[in-house]
């Protein structure tokens, strides 16, 4: 059972909720199995309440799509502070947000950059730093999230 597949599946159960999956992955962590979806909602937090009523709502569903009797873990979590850009609807989602990047292999002498995002397509992703535009083949991202400024949100609080 694919990624994609499971989240297909599942998708309609946690909009019903009223979130929205950012991504799912099935990883092996040690020696356990994990079906981690992370699930978002607009303008709100992701309690740890929501994640419980996402995971009641999809385990059985869940169960059903595994292949066997395979055991796994299902993770149900929010996308954090810093959101991991896993897919190209996710970059398109960040478009405009300052994300950091590590990289496989050297791009402009650097392995890890930061700057805005500004372009996307299914091959790369534009950012620009400092001024200057740099284009980064998709495949040579290791890593890349968005950057919580806590400078922002200590000026948004006062």
């Amino acid at each position: 059972m694919s990624k994609l597949n499971i989240e297909n599946n599942i998708k309609e159960d946690v909009e019903a909720l009223g979130y929205e999956i950012e991504y799912v992955e099935y990883v092996k962590e040690g020696d356990a199995k994990i079906l981690r979806v992370v699930i978002d909602k607009k303008d709100a937090f992701v309690t740890t309440e929501a994640c419980e009523l996402v995971s009641k709502k999809i385990e059985d569903k869940v169960d059903n799509l595994i292949k066997g009797n395979e055991a796994y873990i299902l993770e149900i979590s929010s996308p954090g502070l810093e959101r991991a850009l896993k897919n190209t609807r996710l970059y398109n989602k960040y478009m405009g947000y300052k994300i950091k990047i590590k990289l496989y292999k050297k791009v402009e002498g650097l392995k890890e950059l930061v700057g805005t995002l500004c372009e996307v397509d299914e091959n790369k992703i534009a950012i620009i730093v400092e001024d200057k535009k740099i284009e980064i083949e998709r495949d040579n991202i290791a890593v890349a999230n968005t950057v919580y400024d806590f400078e922002e949100e200590l000026k948004w609080q006062k």
